[in-house]
C-alpha cells in the first residue's frame, strides 16, 4: 500500500498539491500536507524524486532529494542535491553532492552551529 495514512487531506490533494509524489515510489506512508508544505511522518521511499518538504522519520531506499529538513530516519542511498540533515542513521556515511560532482561525507551540525553559520554567510555577502 502507498499510503498508510494521510493527514490534512485526501490522496488526491496531496498528489494534486504535491504532483511529484505521484510518480515516486513508496510504501506505508504516513504524510500531513498543509497548505504549501508536506511533512513525511513515516514510510519507506523506494525511489523518485522529493522535491522538498519536511521528512521526521522513515525509511530512504533510494532516490533524488532536491531540498527540504531532514530530521531523523534511515538514508540508504541515493542523490542529495539540497537541504538540511539534523540527525538520523546514514548507512554510507556518504552522499552524493551534485552541484560538486562528487560523493561527501556526511556530518551534523547542531542547531547552534547551524545558527552561528548562517549568521555568518549573512555578514559576508
Amino acid at each position: 500500500m502507498k499510503y498508510r495514512k494521510i493527514i490534512g487531506g485526501t490522496k488526491e490533494e496531496a498528489e494534486k498539491k504535491f504532483p511529484w509524489l505521484k510518480e515516486a515510489d513508496f510504501e506505508d506512508a504516513v504524510i500531513d500536507i498543509r497548505e504549501v508544505l508536506i511533512i513525511w511522518k513515516n514510510g519507506i521511499w523506494k525511489d523518485g524524486v522529493w522535491e522538498i518538504g519536511i521528512w521526521e522519520d522513515g525509511t530512504w531506499e533510494n532516490g533524488i532529494w532536491e531540498d527540504g529538513i531532514w530530521e531523523s530516519g534511515t538514508w540508504k542511498n541515493g542523490f542529495w542535491e539540497d537541504g538540511i540533515r539534523k540527525d538520523g542513521t546514514w548507512e554510507t556515511e556518504r552522499i552524493w553532492n551534485n552541484s560538486l560532482q562528487k560523493y561527501q561525507k556526511v556530518t551534523f551540525i547542531t542547531s547552534s552551529d547551524f545558527y552561528y553559520k548562517i549568521k555568518n554567510l549573512k555578514s559576508n555577502m
